[in-house]
């Protein structure tokens, strides 16, 4: 049987990886001269968005065998709105190293079994659809889906990643909220070790080439002396393909609609997506049926992005002094059964509020 992936990114060998251990020998195509050849960055996958998954470590081990390890888990995570900061000491989640390093996700998945991948090679889906009886397409972006037809925007925004040095906590991750700067999107910074981290800036609904304004005032609002050491700016965008699977096309990762539009997060169901199609294709199964559980996860997430909209940095100060109160900060950050539920009580009451009040007013109907 003959398979091609297109991507060597963190689906496409995951997708490799399972169709090895079934039995398979699919070729990788990929467009950059090597394994990871991407502005490398940090990501981290957050026990709030994964109530079911206490450890995803433990998870990929116990469901596929993948040994995969973190850069470090997050113990602390501190909030920020404009007049307001919230830290909870928790087990909030880990932080993975994407790009060329020996301990990124993609070495680290490519390290579990032998994989032909054909570098500096940027196919035309059209040249190989009928040489392949099975072409997954992984790229990390929408370009072939939407050629095809196959695709639906959610979100867009434009990302700028500064690697900077000075004195970081490893363990603590810190985010901001605030419309000024990032309008319906936010702000982070994480360590990679305590002398260099990544101070990161998304914002919403604009190209790339607009970051230095809101950038600029990022810097200003929150007093940050950190020393840039490089600077890397994306245009981020984020949706669904209409259909997983399309004739003999599988669409996985970022093409599948795993990257959720609420906070940007997905690294586990991109690997979920691939070895899903990995074992459609072998066992001759329904991939979109196999699908169903992860696009019903980003639908609910679509539904949190929709919320967050509507939320000014007056509802952002407001939302984090609720979630500061003692007994819902238990519950959302300490009790793994209340956080897809509770942890975004106060924005859902928010928005509830705000339609009911603004429904005459509205240009929209109400749905």
């Amino acid at each position: 049987m003959k398979i091609a992936i297109i991507g060597a990114g963190i689906s496409g060998l995951s997708c490799a990886y399972e169709l090895n251990r079934l039995g398979f020998s699919p070729v990788i195509f990929e467009k950059t001269a090597k394994l990871g050849d991407k502005p490398g960055n940090m990501i981290a996958t957050l026990r709030v968005f994964q109530k079911s998954i206490v450890s995803p470590m433990e998870y990929l081990r116990t469901h596929y065998g993948l040994n995969i390890y973190p850069l470090y888990p997050i113990k602390e995570m501190v909030m920020h709105t404009p007049n307001r900061t919230l830290s909870s000491k928790a087990n909030h989640g880990y932080v993975f190293s994407k790009g060329l390093t020996e301990n990124s996700l993609e070495h680290q998945l490519a390290s579990h079994s032998k994989m032909k991948i054909i570098y500096k090679n940027k196919i035309d889906i059209k040249t190989i659809k009928n040489e392949f009886e099975h072409i997954v397409v992984a790229t990390g972006n929408q370009d072939i889906a939407r050629e095809m037809g196959n695709w639906n925007d959610t979100f867009a925004s434009a990302v700028r990643i500064a690697r900077v040095s000075g004195e970081f906590q490893p363990n603590i991750l810190n985010m901001w909220l605030n419309k000024k700067y990032s309008r319906n999107a936010y702000g982070y910074l994480l360590p990679k070790n305590p002398t260099e981290a990544e101070l990161v800036l998304a914002v919403s609904d604009v190209d790339k080439n607009a970051l230095d304004f809101y950038w600029k005032t990022y810097i200003k609002e929150e007093n940050f002396n950190y020393r840039i050491q490089k600077i890397d700016d994306i245009n981020h965008q984020i949706g669904y393909p209409g259909t997983c699977k399309l004739d003999n096309i599988y669409f996985i990762g970022n093409c599948g609609g795993m990257i959720d539009n609420f906070l940007g997060f997905g690294v586990i169901r991109s690997i979920d997506s691939g070895i899903l199609a990995a074992r459609a294709i072998a066992e001759n199964l329904d991939f979109n049926k196999l699908m169903q559980p992860l696009v019903k996860a980003r639908k609910q997430l679509d539904e949190y992005r929709k919320m967050l909209n509507v939320l000014s940095n007056k509802d952002y100060d407001t939302d984090i002094s609720i979630l500061g109160l003692p007994v819902i900060k238990h519950l959302v950050y300490n009790n793994p059964l209340y956080k897809a539920n509770l942890g975004l009580l106060a924005p859902r009451l928010i928005y509830t509020y705000k339609t009911c009040k603004n429904k005459l007013h509205s240009k929209r109907p109400d749905t």
